[in-house]
């Protein structure tokens, strides 16, 4: 069975809008179930990668529309059967019945095993109390799984791209850095154009700059004063021919943030082999305690603080409390 024109607006349209919607791909399985006439239409979403990893599991009513399944509720057919189904064939109810006795409870279904193209699988399930499907809804299904695939592949991707993007933002938190990215008019972009966002406001001179740096070599920088905020600009790189895009320049302002002095030290010990004291004697430093006061925190005698710094610089291959500055600051102990 093709996809027709109505199935490709009703149906791959929201499959592929679906990735972005929440709750994810509602629309989709809403208008299969209303396709297809099935009762309730279940998709469940596993990472063969991450077998411990709790699925994805979404649930539809078709007859009633405005209300989902109580997401406790058990599943009529088994999930232990869903891996020895075969990828891209639809099972009907008599078939289900052999792999599991709780499909006796269950009027009519067809269910269909998607293998993407990563190491997502999906399983979508229509269901009825009574016999309702036909050959022409499973063929539909059959018809559906390269489309479902290709919107596995996409949704894994963009999980990727979430997680990759959340995890440089915390890192950049954990440094105080913060970065909008603004058009030649000095307005943020995209998603991020957010309340709350560092930009204080638009002005003339954040404008002037993005429009220089729009079109300026990577290595140039503006800084710009903004409500008395100083932002430091860089381009945002050059529109590629494949991903044009409107952004001008990458706006970045820093907090005065140091890490928490003990997880410093923790860091300091275990990457230089240093005692916790001589570790707290180098963190306290690095923040430009002087040394006999850093020492006298710690309770140690002028002494042996000299004697505790002597055995830092020896570990960490730095010749004075000056370059034992610049190690930490540049090393991990700020992304602790």
């Amino acid at each position: 069975m093709a996809i027709t024109p109505t199935d490709e607006s009703n149906l791959l349209l929201p499959l592929f809008e679906g990735i972005f919607e929440q709750p994810l791909w509602e629309t989709f399985l809403r208008r299969l179930a209303q396709r297809t006439g099935a009762q309730r239409v279940r998709l469940t979403v596993i990472n063969s990668a991450a077998p411990e990893q709790m699925p994805l599991r979404r649930r539809v009513l078709a007859d009633r529309l405005a209300q989902r399944d109580d997401p406790g509720e058990p599943d009529p057919i088994d999930a232990r059967i869903y891996a020895s189904l075969r990828p891209n064939r639809v099972y009907a109810i008599d078939e289900l019945r052999e792999f599991d006795s709780q499909a006796d409870h269950v009027g009519d279904a067809r269910l269909i095993r998607v293998a993407g193209r990563g190491d997502l699988n999906a399983w979508i399930v229509l269901l009825h109390e009574r016999e309702a499907f036909t050959a022409a809804d499973a063929a539909l299904l059959t018809a559906l799984a390269p489309a479902v695939a290709t919107a596995l592949s996409i949704f894994a991707k963009l999980g990727g791209m979430r997680l990759r993007l959340e995890a440089a933002e915390g890192t950049l938190a954990l440094l105080g850095i913060e970065q909008e990215i603004l058009d030649r008019s000095g307005k943020v972009l995209g998603e991020e154009a957010r309340a709350g966002n560092f930009i204080p406001s638009q002005s003339p001179t954040l404008a002037d700059a993005c429009l220089v740096l729009a079109d300026a070599d990577a290595g140039e920088r503006r800084l710009v004063s903004v409500d008395d905020r100083n932002l430091l600009l860089r381009p945002a790189g050059k529109s590629r021919a494949d991903l044009p895009h409107p952004a001008a320049a990458v706006a970045m302002s820093r907090a005065q943030r140091r890490e928490p002095a003990k997880i410093g030290a923790q860091v300091l010990a275990q990457q230089y082999g240093l005692s916790p004291r001589e570790a707290a004697l180098a963190e306290a430093i690095s923040r430009g305690v002087p040394l006999i006061e850093a020492g006298q925190a710690l309770r140690l005698t002028a002494e042996t603080t000299r004697n505790y710094s002597k055995r830092i610089y020896a570990s960490t291959g730095t010749s004075g409390q000056a370059d034992l500055v610049r190690l930490v600051l540049e090393g991990l102990p700020p992304l602790a």
